[in-house]
């Protein structure tokens, strides 16, 4: 997570989105970086709004507006298939190695997740559980230029992009049975996402 106190913006970093090579190019802007241990990095927007937003109006009376990117649901849990078939993972309850994309996204949709299929939901990590209210600038991951040019607005200056980071970019498949109950198992994700920006600002 990244405030960009004097800009009035707050960047949430949703996980598998690109949200290390973002930390890379936009933290010399920023005045509060969160970065390093998962939770802190990818501050929920729900936690940002209980806890860090108080402590920024400490400073700034107005609070800062907030912005993320959300993923096609499919295409995030092959970012986090590919990710969790890392050799680093191998032998460990979390690795996907062995493991088919079809099975994973199977297991992922069980009421008992097993470890290597526990990776959240993107619609929870956007929105508020009690008020429903939601991150202000919701932008499409694969509308990535747009967004930073919505970034670029913001902060006053031209923002490009590193490689880091990134999982292998294997082709992956869902057999169309999976991918029309992932589709309602994740109705919000989906809803959120075809809501998302995806242009430009004006």
């Amino acid at each position: 997570m990244l405030c960009f106190l004097k800009h009035g913006l707050v960047l949430l970093a949703t996980p598998k989105t690109g949200s290390t090579a973002l930390e890379q190019a936009l933290a010399p802007m920023a005045e509060i970086i969160c970065q390093g241990d998962p939770q802190i990095k990818h501050c929920t927007f729900h936690r940002y709004k209980w806890r860090m937003e108080k402590f920024i109006k400490i400073f700034h009376p107005d609070p800062p507006e907030t912005a993320a990117l959300i993923r096609e649901p499919a295409d995030w849990l092959g970012s986090w298939y590919r990710f969790r078939h890392g050799a680093w993972l191998d032998g460990t309850p979390r690795s996907t190695r062995g493991i088919s994309f079809d099975d994973f996204v199977a297991a992922y949709m069980d009421d008992d997740q097993p470890a290597f299929a526990a990776v959240g939901r993107q619609a929870r990590f956007l929105t508020h559980p009690n008020t429903g209210a939601q991150v202000d600038h919701i932008y499409r991951y694969d509308a990535m230029p747009a967004f930073l040019d919505f970034l670029g607005a913001r902060l006053n200056r031209k923002i490009t992009l590193a490689r880091v980071n990134s999982s292998p970019d294997w082709p992956l498949s869902l057999s169309p049975a999976l991918r029309a109950r992932l589709e309602v198992h994740c109705a919000e994700d989906y809803r959120i996402y075809t809501a998302a920006h995806t242009r430009s600002p004006d």
